[in-house]
């Protein structure tokens, strides 16, 4: 008996011993933050990122233009730099001057404009869908120019020679328009969508396409080579180079998108107002105090009714690439030996637009409108974030560069100097389990006339709410500062930047926390 109590005795303390170090209390941890990587998963308010991992003021970004549509899906500059941009889903024109003023052009009868272009002598061309025509604006008149009987004008780029070409989906095809309805079939490529035109300096025709993701070279009339055959089902952009190098974007399919948006509104604007029948020339009004509606015409007499042509619209389509893991987007470079270089991808963000600077390459993305630069090293740079669902189009511009949004259609103008200000939201920490908050810790260069501050806040919902607690008193300290914000499992903080002249780097963050004791499992 006494033998077997001490075994137990032996037993009970062996098992405390055990357990000793899960009753221990936990240490304290840091979470820091200090590379690229961490930091570009973060919400970026007038804040560049670099290459390197370092927060700055981004380049001052200001609204040039506000519509009241959902999204500008195409936008062309004239000769004399005035501004035409194409929107859904009320499929209207507009145009804005030099001087930032703008005015409404033209409203077409369909609900989409995809694809603007302006030729060498000013003339104003838009492609509208579902029911695909091209229309030429000229001195407040719009008259049809083109009709491919097709359902999508997805692409517009005026040649050199006076010449337009026209991109068109469900067929695939692309056609060259001379004069008022004088337009032949160009190039037949076989596939469902032509997403992108664009002419080389040579004249020949880049075309890409939906669903395989091929780009070709149209030289001549039915004569084209396959430039490259990407893995991604849709060539988006392409800018040629004068030396032959060419940039072309690839996403996952955004074709499904845009036809289900056309599609719907095609519907709603079907069920909102009777049919009428089509006229070949309309007036435009291009003042900014007047709509510009086309005004409907007298209605057919009831015994002899003309017939209304309604567009065969299908809402089945393919559907938009969306997979974890899969790649979404790529940034290709095509050499002049056709060669094919892949300079960036993504499984996160689809790339929408490319513009090709002398020093990188930018290009924009669906993830709060990013603009991201590409370095000849390949290394990015996240330029600037607009904060809108998608940044759709990228201009070159008078020592700047304009973007045009979707989520709310509007034009923003990136300058050369950076803004007064800006913040950037680390994304939500979670430690594991209810905490105490430590310091806060960072590293900055500071010059004269800049500032940094910290600011955090709390909660025990994984996603910010009403729930978390507000946000706290600046924080200054960079060797330390308190948290006041209170003991909970999430925490997140903002930086908040300043400058005059200038802008102030940080490169890390840390911040210390200590884990409250949870009881041991045996």
């Amino acid at each position: 008996m006494i033998v077997a109590m001490r075994h137990t005795a032996a037993l009970a303390a062996a098992i405390t011993a055990a357990l000793a170090p899960c009753a221990l209390a936990s240490g304290t941890q840091a979470w820091e933050m200090s590379s690229y990587g961490d930091f570009v998963r973060g919400r970026f308010d007038g804040i560049s990122l670099s290459r390197e991992g370092r927060l700055s003021l981004a380049p001052k970004m200001e609204t040039v233009f506000t519509s009241d549509q959902p999204v500008i899906w195409s936008v062309a500059e004239a000769p004399d730099g005035t501004l035409y941009a194409g929107t859904g889903h009320r499929g209207r024109v507009y145009r804005i001057d030099r001087t930032g003023k703008s005015s409404l052009l033209w409203t077409a009868e369909q609900p989409e404009v995809f694809a603007v272009a302006v030729d060498p002598s000013g003339a104003v061309y838009a492609g509208t869908s579902p029911d695909g025509k091209v229309y030429r604006i000229v001195d407040g008149k719009a008259t049809e120019y083109f009709a491919p009987q097709t359902r999508y004008i997805w692409s517009l780029a005026a040649g050199s020679d006076g010449a337009l070409y026209v991109g068109t989906g469900d067929q695939g095809k692309v056609f060259r328009v001379t004069g008022a309805g004088h337009g032949e079939l160009y190039y037949d490529t076989g596939q469902s969508h032509i997403t992108g035109l664009a002419v080389d300096s040579e004249g020949r025709v880049l075309a890409g396409t939906e669903p395989n993701g091929i780009l070709y070279r149209i030289s001549a009339k039915d004569k084209a080579f396959v430039l490259y055959d990407a893995s991604l089902p849709e060539i988006r952009a392409i800018v040629p180079m004068p030396d032959g190098t060419v940039y072309a974007a690839a996403l996952g399919g955004s074709v499904a998108k845009r036809a289900q948006s056309a599609a719907q509104a095609a519907q709603g604007m079907a069920g909102g107002a009777n049919a009428t029948t089509a006229t070949t020339t309309i007036t435009v009004e291009a003042q900014n105090t007047g709509p510009g509606e086309i005004k409907p015409p007298e209605p057919a007499k009831p015994q002899s009714p003309a017939p209304v042509s309604t567009p065969q619209v299908s809402t089945q389509f393919t559907p938009v690439v969306d997979a974890i893991g899969v790649e979404k987007s790529a940034v290709y470079r095509i050499n002049p030996d056709n060669t094919v270089e892949t300079l960036w991808s993504s499984k996160e963000e689809n790339v929408y637009d490319l513009l090709a600077l002398e020093k990188q390459i930018l290009f924009s993305t669906d993830n709060n409108g990013r603009i991201y630069g590409l370095a000849p090293d390949r290394r990015v740079t996240l330029v600037a974030q607009t904060n809108e669902g998608e940044t759709t189009r990228l201009l070159p511009s008078d020592h700047s560069v304009l973007a045009a949004t979707s989520n709310m259609g509007r034009i923003y103008r990136l300058g050369e100097t950076p803004g007064a200000s800006g913040s950037f939201e680390a994304p939500v920490h979670d430690s594991g389990t209810a905490s105490r908050w430590g310091s806060l810790n960072w590293r900055a260069d500071v010059p004269a006339g800049c500032a940094v501050r910290f600011r955090t806040r709390s909660g025990n919902s994984a996603k910010p709410d009403r729930t978390w607690s507000d946000w706290s008193e600046p924080l200054a300290d960079a060797s330390g500062s308190r948290i006041a914000s209170p003991n909970a499992r999430y925490i997140q903080w903002k930086a908040e930047l300043a400058g005059t002249g200038g802008t102030p780097l940080l490169d890390s963050v840390t911040l210390a926390y200590l884990p409250q004791n949870s009881p041991p499992v045996v």
